[in-house]
C-alpha cells in the first residue's frame, strides 16, 4: 500500500536534491591547502635548436671582469602569437687579447619559435648579430606601431633597436638618443609609461660609472686594487637614466631621473651595483611602480606620483615585524590590490640582509621567476641560484660558481624548496630566468641564460590536467602592452588577480600573457579587466584552457 504522504514527500525529497547539486555546482567547497608541487623540468635545449653559447669576454674560459651578465628575453618579435627568444652576449673587454685565430666576441642571437619549442636561429636576418658586450635587455614598442622593439643595456654604451614590422630590426640609438654617456655600465632596463600621455618611456639601470678621462680599462685596474685612503675610485655609483619619449621616436634624459634618485646615507651619494629595476603595482593604483635592487644594498622602491614624478617609499627595515610578508604588507596602502606576483616579488627584494627568510642565493637581485607551475591557482618561484662574485674584478681562486637552480613554493609565510622529479638540471652558471609557454601545450617551460655557456631551456612536464586561462591584453587608448592594467578572475571558489606589467627581472624579461592557472575550478564566472584610461571591461568566456586575445573596447 503506497503511504498517503507519498506523492507529497517524494516531489519535495526530488527538489531537495536538485537544490543540492544546483549549490554544490554554484558554490562549490573552498579547496583545501595544496599539497607542495613535485617539480618536472626536461632540459629539451638539444633538440630544441638553441645553439647559443655566452661568452663572457674574448674567450669562454678566461676570468673576465665581471661574471655579472647572462640575459634572455621572451618577446613575440614577428607578431605570429608565438614566444621568440633573444640573448645578449659578451665581448672583448678592454686589456683581453684575442687568441690566434680566436673569435674577436660573442654575437647576440635572436631565435624564432615554430610554436611547438623548436628555434631557428634568424639573428643576421634580423639584424640583431651584433657584437655588444652587453647585460640586460628589455621589449618594447615604443613607437605604437604593433611591433615591439628592442633595447639593450651595456657597459660603455645602449643600443636601441626599431622593429620594422617585417622580421627585421634597424639600429636608432643615436637618433633616439639612448645611447648613454659612453662612461656608464647599464646592466637592465624596463619600458613603460610613467608620466600617462601614451607613450613607452625608457627607465636603464646603470650598475656604475667612471670618472670623466679615465676610460674603462684603467677603471677596471683601479677597481681591482681595492680602495684606500688617497686612491683614485675606479667605479662610482649611478643613479637611473629616465627617457621621456618625446614621440617622433625621439628621447629626452629626465633631469633628476623623475625623482629615481637612491642615496647612501653614509656617502650620500647615488648607491652602487644597481642590478635590475621591475616594474610593479605595489599599492593598486593602477600605475606601475619601480622595484631596484643592488649587489649589495637593501632594495629601493619608488612609488609613482603620476604625471611624471616617482616617490621613494620611505618605511624602513627596523618596521617590520613578521619579517619580509610584514614589510610587504607595510608597503602597500592598500593591500588587498596586490596580486601573487608583486607580492612574491616585493617579498623576496625586501627581506633585509639575515632575515631567516633570504632563501636565494641571488634573493637581492630577484634572479627568479615567478609561474604557476602545475595549474593549481598559485605561484612559484623558480630560481636559477647564480652565484656571483660580489665585487668587480675580484675572485677567488678556484671558487666554483655552478649551482643547480630550485623551484620554491609557499608554506605559510615561508618559500620553501619543492622536491624535484625526473632529470632535474644540472648545476650551471645561472643568470636570467624568464618563462613562457613555448610549445604550445598550455603550461609554463623555463628558460636560463647562462654567464658562459649555452642556454638551458626546460620543459614543464606537468601532466595533472588542471584547467588554466591565459590573457593577452591588447590596449587601444595608450600603449598597447596596457601596463597597469588590473585583471580579476572569478571562479566559484575564489578570486584571482593580476596587474599587467614587463615581466622583468634580474637580467630576464619573461612573456608579458597573464597565465591563470583555475586549480580544481573548471569555470570562470567572468573576468574584469581595468584598463589603464579607466575604461571597466566585463567578459564572461566560453571555456578554459585557451588563450584569449582581449582589446580594449
Amino acid at each position: 500500500m503506497v503511504p498517503l504522504l507519498l506523492p507529497v514527500l517524494l516531489p519535495l525529497v526530488l527538489a531537495a536534491i536538485v537544490i543540492g547539486l544546483l549549490f554544490a555546482w554554484l558554490f562549490p567547497p573552498a579547496a583545501p591547502a595544496g599539497a607542495p608541487p613535485q617539480a618536472r623540468f626536461t632540459d629539451v635545449t638539444a633538440e630544441s635548436g638553441l645553439t647559443f653559447s655566452r661568452l663572457a669576454g674574448a674567450t669562454a674560459d678566461d676570468q673576465p671582469p665581471s661574471t655579472l651578465g647572462g640575459a634572455v628575453v621572451v618577446f613575440d618579435y614577428d607578431g605570429d602569437g608565438h614566444p621568440d627568444l633573444f640573448f645578449v652576449n659578451g665581448a672583448p673587454w678592454p686589456g683581453e687579447t684575442v687568441p690566434p685565430g680566436g673569435r674577436p666576441g660573442g654575437r647576440c642571437a635572436l631565435f624564432h619559435n615554430d610554436g611547438h619549442g623548436h628555434f631557428t636561429d634568424v639573428s643576421h636576418a634580423a639584424g640583431l648579430d651584433l657584437e655588444i658586450q652587453g647585460m640586460g635587455a628589455a621589449a618594447g614598442d615604443y613607437d605604437n606601431d604593433g611591433h615591439p622593439d628592442l633595447f639593450i643595456a651595456g657597459v660603455g654604451g645602449n643600443r636601441l633597436f626599431r622593429n620594422r614590422g617585417d622580421g627585421t630590426f634597424e639600429d636608432v640609438t643615436a637618433a633616439a638618443g639612448v645611447g648613454g654617456d659612453g662612461r656608464t655600465w647599464a646592466s637592465g632596463a624596463t619600458w613603460i609609461d610613467y608620466d600617462g600621455d601614451g607613450r613607452l618611456d625608457l627607465v636603464v639601470a646603470n650598475y656604475a660609472r667612471w670618472p670623466e678621462g679615465m676610460d674603462l680599462g684603467l677603471a677596471l685596474r683601479v677597481a681591482s686594487q681595492g680602495r684606500s685612503y688617497g686612491t683614485p675610485v675606479g667605479f662610482m655609483g649611478a643613479f637611473p637614466s629616465v627617457y621621456r619619449n618625446v614621440g617622433g621616436g625621439l628621447f629626452e634624459l629626465v633631469p633628476g631621473a623623475a625623482g629615481v634618485r637612491n642615496l647612501d646615507p653614509e656617502t650620500e651619494l647615488p648607491v652602487t651595483g644597481t642590478l635590475a629595476v621591475v616594474p610593479v603595482d605595489a599599492n593598486g593604483d593602477g600605475r606601475l611602480d619601480l622595484l631596484f635592487t643592488y649587489e649589495a644594498a637593501p632594495a629601493a622602491l619608488f612609488l609613482n606620483e603620476g604625471h611624471g614624478v616617482f616617490r621613494r617609499w620611505a618605511a624602513g627595515f627596523e618596521e617590520r615585524h613578521e619579517g619580509a610578508a610584514a614589510a610587504t604588507l607595510l608597503l602597500v596602502a592598500r593591500p588587498e590590490t596586490a596580486d601573487a606576483r608583486s607580492a612574491a616579488l616585493l617579498a623576496a627584494a625586501l627581506a633585509a640582509p639575515g632575515d631567516d627568510r633570504a632563501w636565494l642565493a641571488l634573493r637581492p637581485k630577484l634572479a627568479l621567476a615567478a609561474l604557476d607551475l602545475d595549474h593549481a591557482g598559485r605561484l612559484e618561484l623558480f630560481s636559477s641560484e647564480g652565484r656571483a662574485e660580489r665585487d668587480v674584478n675580484r675572485f677567488e681562486g678556484g671558487r666554483d660558481f655552478a649551482a643547480a637552480p630550485r623551484l620554491l613554493w609557499r608554506r605559510d609565510d615561508r618559500w620553501v624548496p619543492a622536491a624535484a622529479a625526473g632529470r632535474w638540471p644540472q648545476p650551471l652558471l645561472g643568470r636570467g630566468v624568464a618563462v613562457a609557454d613555448f610549445d604550445g601545450d598550455g603550461d609554463l617551460d623555463v628558460v636560463v641564460a647562462q654567464n658562459r655557456g649555452p642556454p638551458r631551456l626546460l620543459h614543464n612536464g606537468q601532466r595533472l590536467g588542471l584547467p588554466w586561462l591565459r590573457l593577452v591584453l591588447v590596449a587601444t587608448r595608450g600603449p598597447e602592452e596596457a601596463g597597469g592594467a588590473r585583471v580579476e578572475i572569478d571562479t566559484p571558489r575564489r578570486i584571482l588577480s593580476a596587474t599587467q606589467a614587463p615581466a622583468m627581472g634580474f637580467m630576464a624579461q619573461s612573456d608579458s600573457a597573464l597565465t591563470f592557472g583555475l586549480g580544481d575550478d573548471a569555470r570562470v564566472q567572468r573576468i574584469v579587466i581595468r584598463w589603464p584610461s579607466g575604461q571597466r571591461q566585463e567578459l564572461r568566456p566560453a571555456a578554459v584552457n585557451r588563450t584569449l586575445v582581449i582589446r580594449e573596447p
